[in-house]
């Protein structure tokens, strides 16, 4: 007789495989960003992006380089007209940063969220020079 395995351990396999199908295959829906115009006319269109994902099109559009120092994840969404500036300054809203612009590239700094207060190392007081007069005492 031929060693049959149980039912149980069946359903739990075929739900395995059922579930791995059903992640694989199911992929969060990704919203449209549509940027159009050049750095002075910019038109820019989101719903639902993140943050980050949508001064990434920046940079494949154009010469905008963007570097974060904190994660940009929130998201964005609605209708945005300006020029790179005035567009920045909507999405960065909250945010501190710096726009440096060069002749050949726009650099978008992003330091930290508005308010965030930076925090200092402390530096340890200098050690008292040794003078003749503290030598003997």
């Amino acid at each position: 007789m031929a060693d049959r395995p149980s039912a149980p351990r069946d359903r739990h396999a075929a739900l395995a495989v059922a579930m791995s199908l059903a992640c694989g295959l199911i992929a969060p829906a990704k919203a449209d960003i549509r940027v159009d115009g050049d750095l002075q006319a910019l038109q820019l269109q989101t719903s639902g992006d993140s943050l980050a994902d949508v001064l990434a099109r920046f940079d494949k559009l154009f010469a905008v380089k963007v570097r974060s120092a904190v994660p940009l994840m929130s998201e964005v969404s609605g209708s945005y007209s300006g020029t790179l500036s005035r567009v920045v300054a909507r999405l960065l809203d909250g945010y501190n940063y710096v726009i440096k612009m060069d002749r050949d590239v726009t650099e978008i700094l992003v330091f930290g969220r508005g308010g965030e207060v930076a925090i200092v190392p402390k530096v340890k007081p200098a050690a008292a020079a040794k003078t003749v007069t503290a030598r003997w005492r």
